[in-house]
């Protein structure tokens, strides 16, 4: 158990006598890091383990939210953040029963220690030598929700992350594992930066895209997935009255749903408590269900609970997606390279960003190469695609026919950062314009 001798029942009176009968989001959130570090080769030898524990204790009235958050799993700590967000709990209320044991953590080294040497091998494969500072790291977060009249079972998220610093830029990846595939498939992006290091970028203009699915994870995160959530949403209008509007080309299937999420990482709760459900955000084309937290649900009755994460116990539940979609199509590969030719194929993006006023994006691309006569040909280096939500979502020409795990990254919001996970195939897109 991740917190053994935890007492759900007391620590629900507990928050009971401070929020009554109120309906309003409310819990207790308990939470455990642990993060398991492999340094760089030249860094003092052996492995960094850090370790953090807390709690949280969030209250909301209306539109307004008191959070009260501590580095510590006891009683105290949880009256001094009980009283700190009910303000009139009385000083002299009893101290809330909390002994919450130590639990055995089995940490993956093995998996760790090995995967530096499998990706100078893969490396090797390719004939490709550069200088590198490789950071391997394991983590993994446990949590309890406990709210005032519900108690959803504990969750655990487990993953790894790669972040490699090159001479000309960094690359990273989040991964389920750390085997010979994902080794493989960290040192096509490794070699693929470098063969296009020196490359020139692309002439400034508009042309067709061909983006690889991990780049189509990440444009469809920031076209779709922030677009469509709710807080954001709710600065310019209504999130209600986006239900039914056609967002997108018709054939654009896209949804969220946090418990198909890759092993290790899948939620069947979220970071309030409430159930997960499988979020249709674009069904052929439309709007059928934004995405939103319990705080939006209230406010907006025809918005569904459920995607309410944080970053961890010092930050609100926010809706955010948590393991994004994209359905296939019927697109062969030659047809993809055939509906982007005289364009580019990206195979990945560096990052994003959206502007949720406006619309307009920025999606940052590492290295791509150029689309002639249907194939892949010469490198171009690093440049922007720039354009709108909507010009994105209506300029899709072709979807490919095979969906796969793509995409895995931090997505900050609000300055805070959390894992997030997709699957999708590659993607078509004309009339974005590209700028060095």
């Amino acid at each position: 158990m991740a917190f053994p001798g935890l007492d759900p029942a007391a620590v629900a009176r507990s928050l009971g006598l401070v929020v009554g009968d109120a309906e309003e989001p409310s819990e207790v959130y308990f939470e455990r890091r642990i993060e398991a570090e492999l340094p760089p080769a030249g860094a003092p030898v052996g492995f960094r383990l850090r370790r953090e524990e807390g709690l949280a204790v969030r209250l909301a009235r209306g539109e307004r939210t008191w959070l009260a958050s501590r580095d510590a799993l006891t009683g105290r700590a949880l009256a001094e953040a009980l009283r700190q967000v009910a303000r009139v709990w009385p000083a002299a209320a009893p101290e809330p029963e909390l002994e919450i044991g130590d639990s055995s953590v089995a940490v993956p080294r093995d998996q760790i220690a090995a995967f530096p040497g499998r990706l100078e091998l893969e490396l090797r494969r390719r004939l490709a030598a550069f200088p590198m500072r490789l950071t391997v790291r394991w983590h993994r977060r446990d949590l309890q929700v406990v709210g005032p009249r519900m108690v959803p079972p504990p969750e655990r998220e487990a993953f790894f992350s790669l972040d490699a610093e090159l001479p000309w830029g960094r690359c990273g990846e989040l991964a389920i594992g750390l085997g010979a595939a994902e080794a493989a498939a960290f040192a096509t992006r490794l070699v693929a930066r470098f063969r296009a290091r020196e490359a020139p970028p692309p002439e400034p203009g508009r042309v067709p895209l061909l983006l690889a699915p991990a780049a189509a994870a990440v444009a469809l995160h920031e076209a779709v997935a922030h677009a469509l959530e709710a807080d954001l949403m709710a600065r310019s209008g209504q999130p209600e009255a986006a239900l039914g509007l056609d967002f997108s080309a018709p054939g654009l299937d896209v949804l969220d749903d946090p418990s198909a999420a890759p092993s290790g990482v899948e939620r069947t709760t979220d970071d309030e408590g409430s159930g997960v459900v499988r979020r249709w955000l674009l069904r052929a084309g439309r709007v059928e269900q934004p995405i939103a937290d319990a705080t939006a649900a209230r406010r907006w009755p025809r918005l569904l609970p459920g995607s309410g994460f944080r970053s961890g116990r010092h930050g609100r539940p926010r809706p955010r997606t948590h393991h994004l979609e994209l359905l296939p199509g019927g697109a062969t590969e030659d047809e993809l390279m055939a509906a982007a030719d005289g364009g580019l194929l990206v195979a990945e993006l560096a990052s994003g960003t959206l502007d949720p006023a406006s619309g307009r994006f920025v999606l940052e691309v590492p290295a791509a190469r150029r689309i002639e006569s249907g194939r892949p040909g010469a490198p171009v280096g690093r440049f922007r695609i720039l354009g709108r939500v909507a010009e994105l979502l209506g300029g899709v020409a072709a979807i490919g026919a095979t969906a796969e795990a793509a995409g895995a990254g931090w997505c900050a919001k609000a300055g805070e950062r959390r894992a997030v996970w997709a699957r999708a195939p590659a993607l078509v897109v004309r009339g974005l314009e590209v700028r060095a």
